[in-house]
């Protein structure tokens, strides 16, 4: 990974505690848009994964997301503390993922996946944060 690449993949990390349920329902709305142009940028990365042997990488991925995801996810509201609150932020947290994942993801391979590919899977981070 570039150096750059390892910048933005850990800033990436260190946003998502911050992230309140609009901006998640705002992300996961933005990803919503993406169909085949998403499902061709994927294949590139799976390419690239194969090619690199790099698939422990995204697991480790996968895994971050989805336990960052999936936190308070199997809680009931009475467990929780604050109670439907915290359901809420966990399902913000779950739709937001994918589009989370995809991020990483492109951070992760940098300029090893295809411009067009990575401004896919960038997209819905970018128009949910305008960056």
């Amino acid at each position: 990974m570039a150096v750059e690449t390892d910048a933005q993949l850990v800033a990436l990390f260190e946003r998502l505690p911050g992230l309140d349920r609009g901006e998640l329902f705002a992300l996961a709305g933005a990803h919503r848009t993406v169909d085949s142009a998403r499902q061709d940028a994927w294949k590139a990365v799976h390419e690239v994964v194969t090619a690199d042997r790099a698939d422990r990488d995204l697991d480790r991925l996968r895994t971050e997301v989805g336990a960052w995801a999936s936190h308070l996810g199997s809680i009931t509201g009475q467990e929780a503390g604050s109670g439907l609150s915290d359901l809420l932020m966990a399902d913000a947290r779950r739709a937001a993922a994918p589009a989370i994942l995809d991020a990483a993801v492109a951070f992760l391979l940098g300029a090893r996946l295809p411009e067009r590919d990575r401004d896919v899977l960038l997209g819905p981070w970018r128009r949910a944060f305008a960056e």
